[in-house]
């Protein structure tokens, strides 16, 4: 039995390596980067070279933009004004999503790179393999990351499989589809590669979290102290991340919820014209919401585990112990003062009630739309 979770252990540590040299040949980081088995996380030095990848998606994003331009009257031709319309935001907030996010990566390196040094280093002084997350822990905690990849990767892949075989090749959806595919798969991908993290530090703060269980059985005034600088290191690698995903974050969200509404608008489009393929243009606004349904359970369980932090610090009762009482009211006034929370550069929290406020935004721009197509 040991052997068959040390070989679990193995491999999943594996395909984990393999998803970061997925993420940085999509030019998402250009440093080494593994976690072994044994001695968790190894971090290499920023390496020049590892940003031809980077180099690589912003020319063929440029390609991209240009083939476009040469083939406008196969895009929008022949389109009335609302419809042309809709298809060029829909693509050119796409491509703009990548530049953004190439940039915001390339300039955000270091930043990147010290999250990953300070959970070696918490690991370190833990005997832990990444952050307070043990070697088990984490593989199941990986386990589940990559069945949301598998779902994601299944469906995504299903929708295009089945756009690929009914489009015409030749027509102006074939070659609509075909422009967009780089742009949508990018933005995709960034989310993974956005869940990962997210995925990660709620499993730290969980750990956290029964650290400080056990401690309120003990009492030990130590611990209560080392437990408070743990949590600030934790906010400061939770900072780290809402820096690394801000702004090119914001508009990969916003580019996914345009991406719906324009999806959205069509299926009214096609449905009043009485066009084929409605069915098939409902199909393809499958894939994003999967997406972000994946993206804001995984925020909303990082919430859920700062929340239960706050509740076992609040829940603590040292009696007539005066010294540890005012350690407990340092922190919860640094809760409350440094709360980990994930946002995007203070535009927005990532929550429930980021789906609500899009939601009224996607609706007002259909309606919109509609009205001047009318």
């Amino acid at each position: 039995m040991a052997s068959v979770r040390k070989l679990l252990i193995l491999v999943t540590f594996g395909v984990f390596s393999w998803l970061l040299l997925l993420f940085q040949l999509f030019g998402f980081f250009n440093f080494p980067l593994k976690l072994h088995h044994a001695d968790g996380l190894a971090i290499g030095e920023h390496r020049w070279s590892s940003s031809v990848w980077s180099i690589l998606h912003l020319a063929s994003a440029v390609i991209s933009g240009i083939l476009a331009k040469r083939h406008y009257n196969y895009l929008f031709g022949g389109l009335m004004l609302t419809d042309a319309m809709n298809n060029y935001f829909k693509y050119v907030i796409g491509l703009l999503t990548i530049f953004v996010t190439v940039a915001d990566s390339w300039f955000e390196v270091e930043t990147h790179r010290s999250i990953w040094m300070r959970y070696r280093a918490l690991a370190t002084r833990n005997g832990t393999i990444l952050g307070l997350i043990g070697r088990d822990e984490l593989a199941r905690v990986l386990l589940r990351y990559f069945f949301a990849i598998l779902t994601i990767v299944a469906v995504c892949a299903l929708v295009e499989f089945t756009i690929y075989n009914q489009l015409t090749p030749g027509t102006q959806w074939h070659w609509f589809w075909l422009h967009n595919f780089y742009p949508y798969t990018f933005s995709h991908v960034r989310h993974v590669f956005h869940l990962q993290h997210i995925s990660l530090m709620a499993s730290n703060l969980r750990q956290l979290q029964r650290k400080l269980v056990a401690l309120h059985q003990t009492g030990e005034r130590e611990r209560l102290e080392e437990y408070r600088a743990l949590y600030g290191e934790l906010w400061q690698i939770n900072e780290g991340i809402n820096e690394l995903f801000g702004f090119s974050q914001a508009c990969n969200i916003a580019s996914s919820f345009a991406q719906m509404a324009f999806d959205l608008y069509w299926v009214y489009a096609m449905w009043q014209k009485q066009q084929k393929g409605v069915q098939l243009q409902i199909f393809c606004f499958v894939p994003t919401p999967v997406i972000i349904g994946f993206l804001m359970h995984a925020a909303k369980k990082h919430q859920l585990e700062m929340d239960a932090v706050q509740g076992t610090v609040l829940d603590m009762n040292f009696g007539q112990d005066a010294e540890m009482v005012k350690l407990r009211f340092y922190f919860l006034h640094q809760l409350l003062r440094n709360r980990i929370k994930l946002t995007a550069k203070d535009i927005f929290d990532y929550d429930y009630t980021l789906i609500r406020t899009l939601v009224i935004v996607i609706l007002t721009y259909v309606i919109i739309f509609i009205e001047i197509a009318d």
